[in-house]
């Protein structure tokens, strides 16, 4: 998910030499999800950038402190003339140790335990729609944690009577165990029925985030940097999109949720599979068919 430019210091900003420190590389696509410090009247947030020139993309890891030229013109922004200016050691695992997580993959059934200390598995929400995403309790940027679970606390009110739930994990698993969690949920009024924050040894919270490209590291003047990610999972525990920034809106989550169950959502999430010919062959079928039982209810109908 592109950023929406509603700032508009930022949109009027063409280029702009900026500093950050980079979260996430994907250099099969040039891109990356850097935290950059305030510049031209944007806060400090993470957000996907596209890199130039592109082979510069696999030059770049997680914990590369950077400063780089952002054009704000482009859609994604785009970052050239980058230079490294150190590297910090990130807290979650290296990459090596891991299969990333894509859309079609079935969550992990890590053990954690919830705000109230029972024990929680994503198994444990099969049958239901879920969203989740990765927060901390101590996070003070409003850009960030405070953010997503305001925008969980939006979601919580609209999802009426559908069978789903919400599940922040903690990225800050040695401070945020169940009493912290619970007075976090209090603040923005988390109704464990329907929205869990959950928290389990440290290494395996941190390794089941990693999996899903949110890498962690400290930092000595804002606590913990951290790339985002938020997830739909569908009712089959299989992940369904990822939204790799905090500018995702809690009505489209629900507009997607729902669209997943629309009667032909089954067959139109196949028709990439299918091709575009197999699927006009299956609607020319469909109304032969249609066509066929009419005219032969016309033809009985003047034989009587």
């Amino acid at each position: 998910m592109v950023l929406a430019l509603s700032l508009p210091l930022a949109a009027q900003a063409k280029t702009a030499r900026i500093h950050g420190i980079v979260l996430a590389v994907t250099p099969q696509t040039g891109e990356a999800i850097v935290r950059h410090d305030p510049f031209d009247g944007m806060p400090s947030m993470a957000m996907p950038f596209r890199v130039l020139p592109r082979a510069r993309a696999a030059e770049l890891l997680p914990g590369n402190e950077i400063d780089a030229t952002a054009d704000t013109g482009t859609e994604p922004w785009t970052l050239s003339n980058i230079a490294i200016v150190t590297t910090q050691a990130i807290t979650a695992p290296g990459k090596s140790r891991f299969v990333p997580l894509r859309v079609g993959d079935t969550v992990p059934d890590t053990a954690f335990l919830d705000q109230s200390g029972r024990p929680f598995r994503f198994s444990m929400l099969r049958g239901q729609d879920v969203v989740l995403a990765f927060i901390y309790t101590r996070c003070q940027d409003p850009t960030m944690c405070p953010l997503i679970s305001a925008h969980f606390n939006l979601l919580q009110r609209k999802l009426g009577s559908r069978a789903a739930h919400l599940v922040e994990v903690t990225l800050d698993p040695s401070y945020d165990r169940p009493p912290v969690l619970a007075r976090y949920a209090g603040t923005f009024g988390a109704d464990p029925r329907r929205w869990t924050l959950a928290v389990g040894d440290s290494q395996p919270t941190l390794d089941f985030a990693a999996r899903f490209g949110v890498v962690v590291f400290p930092d000595a003047s804002q606590g913990i940097i951290h790339s985002e990610n938020t997830v739909e999972i569908g009712p089959d525990g299989v992940i369904r999109a990822m939204f790799p920034d905090a500018t995702w809106q809690p009505d489209a989550i629900l507009a997607d949720i729902d669209a997943s169950h629309a009667p032909d959502a089954g067959l139109l999430a196949h028709a990439d599979d299918l091709g575009y010919g197999a699927l006009a062959l299956l609607i020319v079928g469909a109304l032969g068919y249609l066509t066929f039982r009419v005219a032969r209810g016309i033809a009985r109908a003047r034989l009587s």
